[in-house]
């Protein structure tokens, strides 16, 4: 039961980075959202795009399928994340749910065998008493 400041620490910082977490793939979703769409136009040569990818670095349809590739990734990935900190978050609960189940459990049972130790402490010295 002492470590209920901990346990709160634990909440709060699991609550921070599932507010991150969530920001993050907010903006991911938004930045994906400015991102131009794969055309599915085909030209006899792509030459254009080719040649302005080389001379000024500007992104073919391809560079673009690629990088919305990459995020919905990266999507996925976060969703994963979300996903496992809650499960974290579970078995941080049972865990101290279990600690403090233990925790009373061995103050009680130290508790049964202080008494035990007193009792055969008082026999002994009866004992001790009666024979003298």
């Amino acid at each position: 039961m002492k470590d209920t400041g901990k346990e709160f620490t634990s909440n709060s910082e699991l609550n921070q980075i599932t507010t991150l977490l969530n920001t993050l793939e907010e903006r991911l979703h938004n930045f994906q959202q400015f991102l131009p769409k794969l055309d599915c136009r085909r030209g006899l040569l792509n030459l254009r795009g080719t040649l302005l990818k080389t001379l000024f670095g500007t992104a073919t349809v391809a560079d673009i399928h690629l990088l919305h590739e990459t995020l919905d990734g990266l999507k996925s990935t976060t969703n994963d994340n979300v996903h496992s900190l809650n499960s974290q978050m579970t078995y941080v609960k049972r865990l101290d749910t279990a600690t403090s189940i233990n925790a009373i459990a061995i103050a009680n049972l130290s508790s049964i065998v202080k008494d035990i130790v007193m009792q055969s402490q008082d026999q002994f010295q009866q004992i001790s008493h009666d024979t003298s």
